[in-house]
């Protein structure tokens, strides 16, 4: 508990300083608001994740993850310097956690989940170019790597209840004719959103 607790502390502090970096792309929420989702975000990931270095890793993809999804839903776009922080971030974490526990196999198979997840997402991008963006196959990457490590299921969960998550957002504002069919909808938030739930219900 207070693991949890202090990666909650942790989260709230950072509130300001990821505020500061949405900034520099886009209008910047209330302060208040990017504490609370960092510290819900931290808190979830310190309950879910035991090894420290790891933990490290979902944290760093975290925080870049909460200035990507409120840049892309202000923008409708993800900038390549924060999805390529993201995935650096997570690589060279999951790297040191693999080289220091000697999980090279772990390593490896977060390294092949993070490609097969983007290429996934870039076939869609190439099915759907109005939908989808090339950056939601770039942050899909460093999603896909950090659930990786977690295991296959908890990558092809995330994946799909991002999808879904989208989906009946969709739905929900074409039925209300907030939007039409041909209109551009953030993909990343929900994206991040469904990696969060597959994390928090995966299996210890």
């Amino acid at each position: 508990m207070l693991r949890v607790l202090l990666a909650a502390a942790t989260g709230a502090a950072a509130g300001p300083l990821l505020r500061t970096w949405v900034s520099a792309y886009a209008r910047p929420p209330a302060t208040g608001l990017v504490s609370a989702i960092a510290a819900g975000v931290f808190a979830l990931l310190a309950w879910r994740i035991p090894a420290v270095p790891a933990l490290a890793a979902f944290g760093w993809v975290g925080c870049v993850g909460i200035v990507a999804g409120f840049v892309d839903a202000a923008l409708h776009r993800l900038p390549d310097r924060l999805t390529g922080l993201a995935f650096t971030g997570a690589l060279v974490l999951l790297a040191a956690d693999a080289l220091a526990g000697g999980r090279a196999g772990a390593l490896g198979r977060a390294v092949l989940s993070g490609a097969a997840l983007a290429a996934f997402y870039a076939a869609l991008v190439v099915a759907n170019p109005v939908g989808m963006g090339a950056g939601d196959a770039k942050l899909a990457l460093s999603l896909g790597t950090v659930l990786g490590w977690l295991g296959p299921t908890v990558t092809f969960l995330g994946a799909l209840t991002g999808l879904a998550l989208a989906s009946v957002y969709a739905m929900i504002l074409l039925a209300s004719r907030r939007i039409s069919r041909g209109d551009h909808l953030a993909h990343g938030p929900f994206m991040l959103l469904g990696a969060l739930f597959a994390i928090v219900v995966r299996d210890s």
